[in-house]
This record gives structure tokens, C-alpha cells and sequence, in this order.
């Protein structure tokens, strides 16, 4: 099942192996996720969908944990940003760790979240 969750421009892909795939809303169940997959356009700016924000926790602890492909994880605050349209929550430090993990302009990002471990992994870039 695949959800697109956010601005035109800055689609981030949401991707559950759940086996229940006839749901389209864009509502999760925490229990009907395994891993979240996350497809991540390159961009100045990381925004986590309020949805997946609820499930992983992030809506209360403001704190993300992301893992490059080496397995070195970075510690990242996250503030809730809200316009007229939606609400999400955004990454701090995100152009930062685009640069220091060599993720460049028209690069895509695939994230794993584990829901045991409270960790983004990075397992893959692609273009």
C-alpha cells in the first residue's frame, strides 16, 4: 500500500507492507504496520507527515533518530509546523545531514522505520 503524504513539490512516499490494501484512507493503525517504508525527495527540508508523526511517537517526544547506511545514527529535534492547509513535523538539522551523508540534488532517499528500535534507517539512495 502506498500513501503519498505531502506538498506537491516534496512528495514524501509512505509505503506499509501491511496486508490490508483495499483501505485508501490516509489514516494508519499503529497495529497494522510492519516496517514503514518512506521515500524521501531530495530537499532542504524533512517534513514527517502527521499520521506517521502519531505512530512513531515523534508528536510527543520531538526527538527522531536517523541511521545512515554505515549504521551511525544522529539525534534530531523536530518541531510541529502548521499552515492553513495541514500540519507536519519537521526535521531540524536535515540540510546538514544531507551533506554530511553525500545525498545530493535529485537523489531519493529510502527509509526504513522499525517500530522495536525507533530508528529511520537509510537504506538506500537512488535517483
Amino acid at each position: 500500500m502506498s500513501r503519498r503524504m505531502a506538498g506537491i513539490e516534496n512528495d514524501v512516499v509512505v509505503i506499509s507492507d501491511s496486508e490490508d490494501s483495499s483501505d485508501d484512507s490516509e489514516e494508519f493503525d499503529d497495529d497494522d504496520i510492519g516496517p514503514l517504508i518512506f521515500i524521501v525527495p531530495y530537499t532542504k527540508r524533512f517534513r514527517i507527515p502527521v499520521e506517521v508523526a502519531r505512530i512513531t511517537g515523534i508528536d510527543e517526544t520531538l526527538k527522531v533518530k536517523i541511521a545512515n547506511r554505515q549504521n551511525v545514527e544522529t539525534k534530531h529535534d523536530v518541531r510541529a509546523e502548521t499552515n492553513k492547509n495541514s500540519s507536519k513535523y519537521v526535521v531540524k538539522g536535515w540540510a546538514k545531514w544531507l551533506k554530511d551523508n553525500n545525498i545530493q540534488e535529485g537523489d531519493h532517499c529510502k527509509f526504513q522505520y522499525f517500530p522495536d528500535i525507533c530508528v529511520f534507517f537509510l537504506s538506500g539512495v537512488f535517483r
